[in-house]
């Protein structure tokens, strides 16, 4: 019952293995059109969904089961980060090259990418965001692919140096690059997809 407080609820569902099965649906949970990235805060309480259309963020206070604000975007939602242990501090990747920044009370900052981001990944110990970027474009017969993942630290306020990779392009011949820059009649552009940083001694993987 919805008047049960939290302890009696906890005995109920030790008793009743019927109470224990019970699936509690979130009121709202839903987008106009698609939802394109989900987030549980690290605290367990809420809920983070990126949607469209029109782009937009909904969070959901799971102790509630309902949605607890709704805010709009500029820009489609590619990820979307919790900073902190609740929905206080997000970082919001959008499909413009923008970072956005936003506090309980909404939008706070916003910063550009050089080029299009993918995923991104926070490391406390430095308070460098990382954002995994699309890579630079490779022309017809060229065998030297780069990717970057851009870092910018919160607490400076700035970009730093950015890491650089060599994509898997690099190990295959020019022959065949060139074969299948001919068949797509375009140019190439390689870079990471994904991205995770280990929160016991800080190192990222990418992909």
């Amino acid at each position: 019952p919805e008047w049960l407080s939290e302890r009696p609820r906890r005995n109920l569902a030790k008793r009743d293995s019927q109470f224990r099965r019970r699936i509690t649906l979130l009121q709202d949970l839903e987008m106009p059109v698609a939802s394109t990235k989900v987030r549980q805060s690290p605290d367990g309480k809420f809920l983070i969904v990126g949607g469209t259309y029109s782009p937009r963020i909904r969070c959901y206070e799971l102790a509630e089961m309902s949605m607890k604000f709704e805010r709009y975007l500029d820009s489609e939602v590619v990820d979307l980060l919790m900073l902190g242990d609740d929905y206080g501090k997000l970082a919001i990747l959008g499909s413009d090259r923008t970072v956005m920044f936003h506090a309980p009370y909404g939008n706070h900052e916003k910063i550009r990418l050089p080029t299009f981001g993918r995923a991104m990944a926070y490391e406390k110990s430095t308070c460098d965001l990382m954002v995994v970027s699309s890579g630079k474009r490779v022309a017809k017969g060229q065998t030297d692919a780069m990717g970057e993942v851009y870092r910018f630290n919160l607490d400076e306020g700035r970009f730093s140096q950015p890491y650089s990779f060599t994509s898997a392009l690099k190990q295959r011949s020019s022959k065949v690059i060139d074969e299948e820059n001919t068949n797509n009649a375009r140019v190439l552009q390689l870079g990471g997809s994904c991205i995770a940083i280990s929160p016991t001694h800080a190192l990222t993987a990418i992909g």
